[in-house]
């Protein structure tokens, strides 16, 4: 019964591929478990290193001794680990599988390193365009004159709000889908962002088929075409701070209401009871839950102010965005949106394509994502 459920909450989901000669066979496991009474909790990668970390726990309250557990390639070495991925000491390793036991209810925690897969897929060749960069999105700590996300830059009479990407959480680099986006130094006052006006830019000679961006919006999402050879693409380039998905909320209606009266004040004594006001007097309706669906290729927990101090939990994002690159494209022209920030741009040649075929998460198609 729980493995019905489990499969009821959590049903498989298919992928889809570009057609290829099938090498890994009809069949291929990218993980195994020996026991049906123990369970994956999680599979991740390690935080400090390039181990896989899988979680496992007993379903049924029972010591079960014997279990092999066994990845896609053979396990090269194993290690114990507790929840926040310390040593606990060395695991069982027999003929490529790791072997271990549980007792009732145990979850136990392991780091496991693979061998070299005997069907690697071939690492996709990508090249950085050069960007002509005019502004500056992001600001270091406490220098608010190095960087700006959401001001007005060709409106130089408008009043800028000032707010910036930190500078000391950007990576040079960012990984993202087998590919890699290669970032200007940030807060140095220098410019690190792209402004699009509808430039026009050389796309790097060579044989590539795929376009990747990484994009924010200031100022609120804004919808934008992308140009690459004669083909253009609407793109949702979203805001690069605030809510990406929210759940149906509340709307209230604050009412006022009398201060109870303490135990020492007499009824009917004609004082005039004191008031405050509820702001959750009355419920008036639901505000529909959203979820943005651009790929997230990276964000902090924070963002500058006008100030450039850190604002807790106001998230900054940068979004991944993907263009086909139709045969012989050679440039790419930006739309004429002054709200739009690009950071870098990165063209790849990808012949081998997984894509799901539906969504990964609950996309709250019941409601628009635009509020």
């Amino acid at each position: 019964t729980d493995w019905q459920a489990y499969r009821l909450n959590d049903p498989l989901l298919a992928f889809e591929s570009t057609k290829h000669p099938g090498r890994l066979g009809k069949q291929f496991s990218f993980l195994k478990v020996s026991s049906q009474r123990v369970r994956v909790l999680a599979l991740k990668k390690a935080e400090q290193d390039d181990a896989i970390v899988v979680r496992l726990v007993e379903l049924d309250g029972k010591p079960v001794g014997d279990v092999h557990i066994a990845f896609a390639a053979p396990i090269a070495s194993a290690s114990e680990i507790n929840a926040q991925e310390q040593p606990l000491g060395a695991a069982n390793v027999e003929r490529g599988e790791l072997v271990t036991s549980f007792n009732g209810y145990q979850p136990r925690s392991f780091a496991v390193r693979l061998s070299p897969p005997p069907q690697p897929m071939t690492a996709p060749r990508f090249a950085s365009l050069a960007l002509p960069y005019d502004i500056s999105a992001a600001s270091s700590d406490g220098r608010p004159a190095s960087g700006c996300f959401d001001c007005w830059f060709d409106r130089p009479s408008a009043t800028p709000q000032g707010k910036a990407l930190p500078a000391e959480m950007l990576p040079e680099k960012i990984d993202y889908a087998g590919i890699t986006f290669t970032l200007v130094p940030a807060g140095t006052g220098q410019p690190d962002a792209l402004t699009t006006k509808g430039q026009i830019l050389d796309l790097p000679q060579g044989n590539f088929n795929r376009l990747y961006l990484l994009a924010a919006a200031a100022n609120g999402d804004q919808q934008a075409s992308f140009t690459l050879g004669d083909r253009s693409t609407m793109l949702n380039v979203q805001e690069w701070t605030g809510f990406i998905g929210q759940w149906d909320d509340r709307i209230w209606k604050s009412v006022e209401e009398p201060v109870p009266q303490s135990d020492d004040v007499r009824a009917g004594s004609g004082r005039r009871p004191r008031m405050r006001t509820n702001e959750y007097g009355e419920m008036l309706g639901l505000s529909p839950g959203f979820i943005k669906r651009a790929d997230i290729a990276w964000f902090a927990s924070h963002r500058h102010d006008s100030g450039a101090r850190n604002e807790a939990y106001q998230y900054s994002y940068l979004f991944a965005y993907v263009l086909d690159v139709p045969s012989g494209a050679k440039t790419l022209t930006l739309p004429r949106n002054p709200n739009i920030r690009l950071l870098a741009a990165t063209v790849a040649n990808q012949p081998e394509q997984v894509w799901p075929v539906q969504p990964l998460y609950d996309d709250l198609g019941r409601s628009s994502p635009e509020r």
